[in-house]
């Protein structure tokens, strides 16, 4: 993955030609670079490794802009740059480009640069049905030009290319014109002398169709009168070819279709160098058919439509089917019957023909015999059949279940490529010779190679993603395997490196995904036809291969600590909602890992001694949706108390958890704080297993070391080692700023009134955090008061909230304070005044700092309750009219002391004997 630089050009790394002789001690041999022929050799290679290049960027790069495209383009148009444009374009980048930037690229006349512009364009685009993306496609299929319009020599590489980018752009629209365009181009007659590629051609207009009525079955509104699936069922079995006026309801006379029978003459009556008359030739129109038909009716399960694809029963029949197309008609058959499919022997089996069986039972018994067999049969066409029913299994199986890592399948699939590489060893090169084991063979070993390469895709989409091991094995061997009767071709050394890919996808954080148009697009890759050159795009355009990007999806999960946010190891118990195919099953997961598929998922639960539990539902989630709950891929956790992260404690023997025979009580915190006073460096491997928050650390490093006391014992680090032991401890760390401001405000409290300095601005917030004290003292008397049991136990520890009031009431208790309420013959005291005029300290004769001591005697109000001074003479007026003598020296203070705690319900009784005392001096 790469990060691009908008002021630089993005390096795509140059091919390798050189190789190596393991039988001559690793010898390095080069391509020769004067060879004739050595631009077909490396023309589209270089294509390829352009898409490679632009797929390395990072997915989540987003300042890709108009300008970064445009001065990548070099001053000659070349294949590479040209693999980066579609890249570009998977990834939606294209966008940005405006139509003259577009203009610029197809006035150079490169073939491969317009067939990247074309693709990336419209996958940029798809399903949008923009207009101007519409015309230039159209623009480059001659076909349906007017025939006023001036004749093109277009390559038939480059309107295999338009085909396939019409259908991507109108993709699930079912869009009518373009459904009858596409309908007619598959059995289009060849035009000119440029027929090389017709098959391909044919494909793409049948893979377009496929798209532009993707899953739409026989619910496409406007398509009935067209009766797609007679006329692709014709191109299927071939015959006569019939007039465009049986393929529709009277009445229809549109423009298209005028237009269409017109050029349909035409060509007719100018078929170039190839005479086919009115017979289909179905060598080039059924792979084109048979998936349009696949794709129309993907996931329906329409039994009357598979029934078409119905692979033949009798020897007669079997004549008139190729082989490689029994393949296509397996992988068409599931396709629609998407439900029926199961990773199993079984079903495998069942795909086969009891005449297809008969004949493979008799070959591994050694008892075909002429005599044996029926008159009609043929052994070569039976036994090719049977390999190739296996690659058609083994390539719906895949599709079936893409992305999804099942075990079933991965051994099924695994087990039928071993199979073929078997089967392939004991081939003879040519069909009907003897081979290495002594037996005739009826299958040649380059059907053997492609089916083996069909299973190792199939194999690899199963496994997209996971890098699981076993399948790696076998891939990394059949890369290394020596090519010693030619056998081994471009295109198979293409699909193991395809299947290398697929099986590291994404570096691991990418899979398939399994909707329709998921499907659709590994169809498309997947095709089980393999170029046999570089050059080679007889029968499927080389890159419609890399169209798989469009069936990708994220599906990596990591877990990162909250506290540290690093990425952490954590087990997961993931949930499947109950489907057709299988009850509500629960698995199990170490992230990092890849969900299943994301819309099957019901619930996902953070498991494990080590991590809080965290639940989260999923059941209200569809992919479709823009709010992703999986945050990016991301769930945040948080680590238990005294548990380690597996990477530093893999098997769990660090872990307080571990430790079954201790227990933590008040004797074992005590013995945990003695060891955190004897150095710095145990104050941080203890403080590290309870948690992992840096600032708990650093505080541990910083206020709970000796070293920085200058060796002596001092009570601020004893009380900082107590407090972070206890907050570690209960996985409470806030509480730690809750401690250190009401221990620094009592002490700030004693060190002013004991005249040992202090500001202004620290008494200040020590009335603050006096206020934070009552309140915590407040929620414990209640809840002893009421009994009340609350869950985790109170937040701050009872016994140190205690401890702090006792020392503020030794404070106003002790003698220094005691001139603040001394009451004297010469002089009232500063509650008298307070009570009498609302004053603290104006008339007050203090010493110095006068205005710290008055914020003291603020506290101390402000501590017991004392009431407004307005709301005193209410209370003092209500007292004067039970007792109208209470002012009076005589009055007994006994008398007077209980009606007054009455009426000042919350002033505790130290205040009230210090207010009573002042009755006879008030006002």
């Amino acid at each position: 993955v790469t990060q691009t630089i908008l002021t630089e050009t993005l390096p795509i790394p140059k091919l390798i030609l050189a190789g190596r002789l393991p039988s001559q001690h690793d010898a390095t041999v080069n391509l020769d670079a004067t060879a004739g022929n050595i631009a077909d050799l490396t023309s589209w290679p270089e294509f390829h490794n352009g898409v490679a290049a632009g797929l390395r960027l990072s997915p989540c790069q987003t300042k890709i802009t108009r300008t970064w495209i445009v001065y990548n383009k070099p001053d000659e148009p070349s294949y590479a740059h040209a693999g980066l444009l579609m890249s570009l374009g998977l990834h939606q980048h294209l966008r940005v480009l405006a139509a003259t930037d577009v203009y610029r690229y197809l006035s150079q006349e490169h073939e491969a640069t317009t067939v990247g512009i074309l693709l990336g364009m419209a996958a940029a685009y798809h399903g949008s049905m923009d207009p101007a993306i519409s015309k230039m496609l159209y623009l480059h299929i001659p076909a349906r030009h007017p025939p006023s319009f001036p004749e093109l020599e277009l390559p038939t590489l480059m309107q295999s290319a338009a085909l396939m980018a019409v259908g991507m752009l109108y993709q699930g629209s079912a869009h009518r014109l373009t459904t009858e365009i596409l309908l007619s181009e598959i059995g289009r007659k060849p035009g000119g002398d440029n027929v090389l590629e017709r098959e391909g051609y044919a494909l793409a207009a049948g893979l377009a169709l496929g798209l532009v009525t993707l899953g739409r079955g026989k619910d496409a509104w406007g398509l009935a009168d067209l009766m797609i699936e007679g006329r692709l069922q014709h191109y299927m079995s071939g015959g006569m070819e019939p007039s465009d006026e049986r393929h529709r309801s009277g009445g229809v006379n549109n423009t298209a279709s005028g237009a269409s029978r017109i050029l349909d003459d035409l060509y007719r009556n100018n078929n170039g160098q190839v005479m086919e008359g009115s017979v289909v030739n179905v060598d080039v129109t059924a792979p084109g058919a048979t998936l349009a038909l696949a794709l129309m009716f993907l996931k329906t399960n329409n039994e009357e439509v598979a029934a078409r694809l119905a692979i033949p029963v009798t020897h007669f029949a079997l004549e008139y089917v190729r082989p490689d197309f029994i393949l296509l008609r397996i992988v068409a058959q599931s396709l629609i019957m998407w439900d029926s499919v199961l990773a199993s022997e079984e079903w495998v089996q069942a795909q086969i023909p009891s005449i297809v069986k008969e004949a493979v039972c008799a070959l591994k018994d050694g008892t075909v015999t002429l005599e044996t067999l029926p008159a009609d049969a043929d052994m070569e066409a039976l036994i090719q059949a049977h390999v190739n029913i296996l690659a058609g299994a083994c390539l719906s199986i895949g599709l079936r279940y893409a992305g999804t890592f099942n075990a079933d399948a991965q051994r099924l699939l695994y087990h039928l490529a071993v199979y073929f590489l078997k089967e392939k060893r004991a081939a003879a090169t040519v069909i009907g010779t003897v081979g290495p084991n002594g037996q005739c063979t009826y299958v040649d070993r380059g059907t053997l190679e492609t089916c083996l390469n069909v299973a190792v895709l199939s194999l690899s989409v199963v496994m997209a993603g996971s890098g699981h091991l076993e399948t790696f094995r076998l891939f990394r061997y059949l890369h290394r395997r020596k090519d010693s009767d030619g056998a081994i071709s471009y295109g198979n050394h293409m699909a193991i490196s395809m299947a290398l890919g697929f099986l590291f996808l994404g570096g691991g954080t990418l899979t398939f995904a399994n909707s329709n148009n998921a499907i659709a697009a590994l169809l498309i890759s997947l095709y089980p036809r393999f170029p046999t050159a570089p050059n080679d795009h007889r029968c499927h355009l080389q890159a419609f291969r890399h169209l798989y990007v469009l069936a990708t999806e994220a599906r990596c999960l990591q877990t990162v600590d909250v506290d540290t946010r690093l990425p952490v190891y954590v087990p997961l118990e993931i949930t499947l909602m109950e489907t057709h195919s299988h009850r509500e099953t629960t698995f199990s997961f170490v992230t990092p890992c890849l969900l299943p598929e994301c819309s099957l998922i019901k619930s996902m639960r953070v498991c494990g001694p080590r991590y809080w539990p965290q639940e989260t539902d999923l059941s209200w989630w569809k992919t479709e949706e823009e709010c992703d709950p999986f945050n990016s891929g991301v769930l945040y956790v948080k680590r238990r108390v005294g548990a380690r992260s597996y990477v530093d404690d893999p098997i769990g023997c660090q872990s307080l958890l571990s430790r079954t025979r201790q227990r933590v009580t008040e004797q074992r915190k005590e013995v945990l704080a003695d060891e955190m006073q004897t150095g710095g460096s145990k104050v941080d491997q203890l403080v590290s297993i309870f948690s992992a928050d840096p600032s708990m650390l650093a505080f541990a490093q910083l206020c709970c070391n000796p070293s920085y006391y200058a060796g002596q014992v001092s009570d601020f680090e004893e009380f900082c080692s107590q407090a972070l032991l206890e907050c570690v401890s209960t996985d409470r760390p806030a509480l730690l700023q809750v401690y250190l401001s009401l221990y620094t405000a009592v002490e700030t409290i004693i060190d002013h009134a004991s005249n040992r300095g202090g500001n202004f601005n620290s008494i200040c917030n020590g009335l603050l955090s006096l206020c934070s004290l009552k309140v915590a003292l407040a929620y414990v008397e209640e809840k002893d008061a009421t009994k009340t049991q609350l869950h985790g136990g109170p937040l701050a520890q009872p016994t140190f909230l205690a401890a702090l009031a006792k020392r503020i009431e030794d404070v106003f208790n002790e003698n220094h304070f005691s001139f603040y309420l001394e009451i004297t013959t010469s002089q009232s005291c500063g509650l008298v005044n307070y009570i009498n005029r609302g004053q603290i300290a104006s008339s007050m004769n203090m010493p110095p700092k006068c205005m710290q001591n008055a914020y003291l005697f603020a506290c101390y109000l402000h501590w017991y309750n004392i009431p407004h001074p307005s709301s005193l003479h209410r209370a003092l007026k209500q007292l004067c009219y039970y007792l109208p003598g209470v002012f009076s020296t005589n009055t007994s203070p006994s008398i007077s002391l209980p009606l007054l705690a009455l009426l000042l319900p919350s002033t505790p009784t130290n205040a009230l004997i210090q207010v009573n005392q002042c009755l006879p001096f008030l006002d």
